[in-house]
């Protein structure tokens, strides 16, 4: 099957989220730098990593379909070679690309994703019994239309109360070393959660509802699993 949609993201479970609608995902991931501005907010951030990360591969995709046409694509969003060919949206197959970051937030601080075991065990003892967002943006391009859109939701997380011993336990599972705040809703972390108010995919990688209704906005109906 012809690839639906390009994901700007090497997150494994970004990928399961769409391909558990039904869509064909080829992944290609940006590698672009993930640092924060000076005083720019948390959605702000998440936005505009998102959308990084999208354009940049968006200009990768273009390039090899029809370098002659995206010099100034290039010149905006300068990028590597792409890893792989791709059908060219002129023959009606590969026409979206999604990007996508999800950072932790408490108070005011932002949590990603640990260096070591000790920084994540830092991350879960600030988090235990507290309430924390996990905001997630996701930039969704057409490539037809050569037109995106940007956008970042945000979900409430109540953790229980952790003994220093499971925190120690969770550690040693092993899940927390890739994962903003250094745990994993959809994994064996599902059971240091209270309550989640929000989308619950969100909290994964990729809040599905909004997705799908940007896409749907965007045009997306022919590739649409309803």
């Amino acid at each position: 099957m012809a690839t639906q949609i390009i994901l700007a993201s090497a997150s494994p479970r970004r990928k399961e989220l769409l391909e558990r609608l039904g869509f064909t995902v080829k992944v290609i991931p940006s590698n672009i730098d993930e640092v924060r501005l000076d005083s720019e907010s948390a959605e702000n951030f998440v936005k505009r990593l998102a959308r990084s990360k999208c354009l940049t591969v968006v200009d990768r995709l273009q390039q090899t379909m029809y370098p002659s046409e995206t010099e100034a694509g290039a010149r905006r969003y300068p990028a590597a070679a792409v890893p792989g060919a791709v059908t060219s949206v002129r023959g009606g197959e590969t026409r979206w690309v999604i990007g996508a970051d999800t950072v932790v937030v408490l108070g005011e601080r932002i949590l990603g994703k640990p260096k070591d075991t000790a920084e994540a065990s830092e991350m879960l003892h600030r988090l235990s019994g507290s309430v924390h967002r996990v905001i997630t943006g996701f930039c969704i391009h057409d490539l037809k239309k050569d037109k995106e859109g940007v956008q970042a939701v945000s979900t409430e997380v109540k953790f229980k109360r952790l003994l220093p011993s499971e925190i120690e336990k969770y550690i040693a599972v092993g899940e927390s070393m890739d994962k903003a705040g250094a745990y994993a809703v959809q994994g064996v972390g599902a059971y240091l959660i209270d309550s989640i108010v929000g989308s619950y995919t969100n909290v994964v990688g990729l809040p599905l509802c909004q997705t799908v209704e940007m896409m749907e906005e965007m045009g997306a109906h022919d590739i649409l699993p309803y």
